[in-house]
């Protein structure tokens, strides 16, 4: 049986860091991360903790339930038990489609029963008063850019000439159709570009790299779908890439940008409120697109490879160091 955890030989400003979902889940590596770099004790289970403890959560809806009033009500009856902080990740947004209008109640539910909340960019932060709780006021602490192990180096890899690459799951809105359209646009007019996804389908998703398959030969352009890249990989794979593009719809946090970011990439980035934010969080470190200049912006990055290269000695931060820090301090300003 699982024991309780206490409150012995620990930071009493840290809070125990619950951790949910399968190990595999980007929600629960982060927060896994996270608590590592902030030297909190973790719980898997919500039995392993004593009522009144401060207890910090980084929260989907669908990490806890399909059914978004149900995500709503488990995090409702944690609160009612601990001290209660919140990341809140994948934010509802209207383009979420017919679940929109429920996802929006419950982030309003889980704003309401925490003691604090924050989000991962200013463009959630904005959402959250939008669309979820109006007279909420949360912090913002941006995702680090996570460094490992081959990323630091000085050299231009020797990369898979004339491909443009994407990084991450594959599901509607990812921006992997946009891309084929483009590789498309550039082979007609004779640039042989192909693509890669760097990656698998999404839970459920399945059809959609079938589909994607499917519409990319009908248009003539070769695509590579990789499936999940090994962690041991994963640097030299987002190295090899040409021209690495994010070319997400409805991005309101990317991990998946700042893993090209950490690999020494600057990938193309379609225009958007976080787009911008990161642009103006870490200058130097993208490529800005839209709707009418990807081909011409993907052209140019093929024929100027330099160009999808951060410069050395940029600045990647925040590292994952600050990002302890800052919510050290934001858990401190919450029990002050």
């Amino acid at each position: 049986m699982l024991q309780a955890l206490t409150d012995r030989d620990r930071d009493l400003a840290v809070p125990y860091h619950l951790l949910l979902g399968p190990d595999t889940h980007g929600v629960t590596q982060y927060a896994g991360v996270v608590a590592g770099a902030a030297g909190a004790p973790v719980a898997r289970d919500v039995t392993q903790l004593l009522a009144g403890q401060p207890v910090h959560v980084h929260v989907t809806d669908r990490l806890l339930s399909r059914d978004p009033a149900a995500a709503a009500a488990a995090v409702e009856t944690l609160a009612r038990k601990v001290r209660l902080t919140l990341t809140l990740h994948d934010v509802p947004q209207p383009t979420d489609g017919p679940v929109f209008h429920a996802r929006a109640r419950a982030y309003r539910r889980m704003v309401t029963a925490s003691r604090a909340w924050a989000t991962n960019s200013w463009h959630e932060h904005a959402l959250v008063g939008r669309w979820c709780a109006p007279d909420a006021r949360g912090a913002v602490i941006p995702l680090p850019v996570l460094r490992t192990g081959g990323s630091e180096v000085s050299t231009v890899e020797v990369v898979d000439a004339l491909l443009g690459g994407l990084f991450g799951f594959v599901y509607p809105g990812k921006g992997h159709r946009q891309a084929v359209r483009a590789a498309a646009a550039l082979r007609r007019a004779g640039t042989l570009a192909r693509v890669r996804v760097l990656g698998g389908a999404a839970p459920g998703h399945d059809d959609e790299v079938e589909e994607l398959v499917r519409s990319s030969r009908a248009r003539g352009v070769p695509v590579e779908v990789t499936g999940r890249v090994p962690e041991t990989q994963l640097v030299r794979a987002l190295r090899r890439v040409a021209v690495p593009v994010v070319a997400h719809r409805n991005v309101s946090a990317s991990a998946s940008l700042n893993s090209w970011i950490a690999a020494g990439r600057r990938p193309l980035v379609r225009d958007g409120a976080y787009a911008r934010e990161m642009a103006e969080l870490r200058p130097g470190t993208i490529t800005i697109f839209d709707d009418s200049t990807l081909v011409p912006r993907l052209e140019a990055a093929l024929h100027r490879p330099a160009t999808t290269w951060t410069t050395p000695g940029t600045d990647l931060g925040p590292s994952l160091e600050d990002t302890a820090a800052a919510y050290r301090a934001w858990w401190a300003s919450v029990d002050a």
